[in-house]
């Protein structure tokens, strides 16, 4: 069963106002409960993704509620009435080519009692708080369960009317004891949205979770001591009667997700790096987006509430040069892991490209919270994996080696001596990569090892160890090792290393001089041309994990690009991936 031609919203805000997008007839207009201070907000009217059939019931997601507009007299505050917003005689909504709308999950928007259902899933939203007016207690109904529908997989849904109202509540006899009774929609709504979505609880399970939000609700003042006994007997009612309550599953809140986007010259990139933000809230708590961005996409993105950083503009975690993504992904990760590492609630910082797709459920191993001890990345083919198998030892060989401080390098097994990267390049042979005798590789690692700066990280025999490159789409680094990573980072930088031929060398220092462990996980990845990036490529990566039910393989998935798919395509790879 499924609710067709939904249209899928994106925005960055956490307060969605769905009356501009379904055709109001009124262009500044709000449903009751949306927060006064937002009215003329325009970043939190949303924007259409896409467009797209939506199931009642899937993997991740289920429908929770879909409320039905009302038509003529539709449900909006008081307010509207005064002389600064007054409305005409009936407001009415479109119906032509009128689609359904799908509220993000980390957005607040307000439906009432009316025309409003609630499927299977949301039953237990159902009750009402009782000691607030009943103007009010329908909407921080909705708000309160939204806390929960957000950790839950649970989803609203605005749907064209159903429904003609032919008169209104608010006529002027009443409209004064209107005003008054929904007091606390006007002074309290922003107030209790930016509550809720700071919100979270330990438990595990829907049913704590609404007992305890409710008794912190109660402690802030937005309901009374009766409403608390109220969702205690509301819970054994269900519990008695058998209710299965749906699983959570929760977003993380123990980490950060950093974007790295290279490139910002696309028209469409404020919209990108909105739709690639919000499919990340949809399992993280903080998602941070870097790149190249200009002053004008920064205060776009600003406006639209994303937490951005730019490569050429100094910003609230750090100061960067810009340039199409060679050095810039490892300075914005650094950065951004010196602002957190003093943070009670960040324990790490998961770095991806915009091309990449994480799997979470392969890189968090099936765990709440997520496990922030080790260092995690695709297989370091490098020095400290060698292990006494000959086949292990051959390959490190043609993946890492050794400079010395005076310039010379031989390689990691220490059976010849080079003079020069070139020479140990075409004669070794290392992994044929050109890119290795470049001055942002090979010729750069030299200057480093030359460096009294790296004396810190130099072997017993004199030597520091380097790995030619590695594939730097993601990793995950503990904010513990913050400052040690941000040492070895500054000394690569320095030189100009990319951070295909850094990141590598930069985790194995870290280690050296710490007792940081590595966590490794499958990449997939394609560099055939007609299959790179494309929907073959994602379905070879899925039929290369169906061999048994124990879902999906590999913890990175890349390339697979936004812009070259659209959106909808990458939610869908996004989704079959994990």
């Amino acid at each position: 069963m499924k609710l067709e031609n939904v249209n899928v919203i994106m925005q960055g805000s956490n307060v969605f106002n769905h009356y501009p997008i379904m055709g109001a007839s009124v262009n500044q207009s709000w449903a009751r409960g949306f927060p006064m201070e937002h009215i003329d907000n325009v970043y939190t009217h949303g924007k259409i993704a896409y467009q797209m059939d939506v199931p009642f019931v899937s993997p991740r997601k289920d429908i929770g509620v879909i409320q039905f507009l009302v038509d003529r007299h539709p449900d909006v505050n008081t307010m509207h009435h005064d002389k600064n917003h007054p409305l005409p005689d009936k407001m009415t909504f479109q119906f032509e080519n009128a689609h359904p709308v799908l509220v993000p999950t980390h957005a607040y928007a307000p439906y009432n009692s009316r025309a409003t259902i609630h499927t299977k899933n949301a039953l237990w939203a159902t009750l009402l708080p009782s000691t607030v007016p009943g103007g009010v207690s329908d909407i921080w109904r909705s708000y309160f369960a939204q806390c929960i529908f957000a950790d839950a997989g649970i989803q609203l849904i605005f749907s064209p009317p159903k429904v003609l109202r032919k008169y209104s509540n608010h006529t002027d006899d009443g409209q004064e004891n209107f005003v008054g009774k929904e007091q606390d929609l006007y002074k309290k709504s922003g107030a209790l949205i930016n509550f809720l979505s700071q919100w979270d609880s330990t438990h595990d399970n829907i049913p704590d979770r609404m007992r305890a939000l409710w008794i912190d609700l109660y402690d802030q003042g937005y309901i009374r001591l009766e409403d608390v006994h109220a969702v205690e007997a509301w819970l054994g009612a269900l519990s008695e009667i058998g209710y299965d309550f749906p699983p959570l599953k929760r977003r993380f809140r123990n980490v950060a997700v950093m974007g790295q986007f290279n490139y910002a010259d696309n028209p469409s990139i404020v919209n990108d790096v909105i739709f690639w933000t919000q499919k990340n809230l949809e399992r993280f708590h903080t998602v941070i987006a870097a790149g190249p961005f200009s002053k004008d996409q920064m205060k776009a993105l600003a406006d639209n509430s994303i937490n951005a950083i730019s490569n050429h503009n100094d910003t609230v975690i750090g100061n960067t040069t810009q340039e199409a993504g060679y050095y810039t992904p490892l300075e914005n990760l650094k950065n951004t892991l010196l602002y957190f590492k003093n943070s009670s609630k960040i324990e790490g910082v998961l770095y991806a490209h915009d091309d990449a797709i994480l799997n979470i459920t392969q890189l968090s191993n099936g765990q709440y919270p997520f496990p922030s001890d080790s260092f995690i990345s695709n297989r370091f083919f490098h020095m400290r994996l060698a292990t006494s198998e000959a086949k292990d030892m051959k390959l490190a060989n043609k993946f890492s080696y050794r400079i010395f401080p005076d310039g010379h390098l031989e390689d990691f097994l220490k059976t010849a001596s080079f003079h020069s990267i070139e020479d140990m390049y075409h004669n070794l042979p290392l992994k044929q990569w050109p890119v290795t005798m470049s001055s942002s590789c090979g010729q750069g690692q030299t200057e480093l090892a030359k460096d009294p700066e790296s004396a810190m990280y130099r072997e017993k025999d004199g030597s520091i160890l380097f790995s030619r490159f590695l594939q730097s789409d993601a990793l995950f680094v503990p904010t513990k090792y913050a400052d040690e990573f941000a040492r070895a980072a500054e000394l690569h930088l320095k030189h100009k290393i990319w951070i295909e031929c850094s990141v590598n060398t930069v985790v194995d220092m870290v280690q050296q001089r710490t007792n940081a462990t590595l966590r490794y996980v499958k990449l997939c990845t394609n560099w055939k041309p007609d299959v790179r990036g494309t929907k073959e490529f994602i379905k070879r990566c899925i039929d290369r994990s169906s061999k048994d039910d124990s879902g999906i393989h590999f913890g990175f998935i890349h390339p697979y690009k936004l812009g070259r798919h659209g959106y909808m395509e990458y939610d869908l790879a996004y989704e079959q991936l994990q």
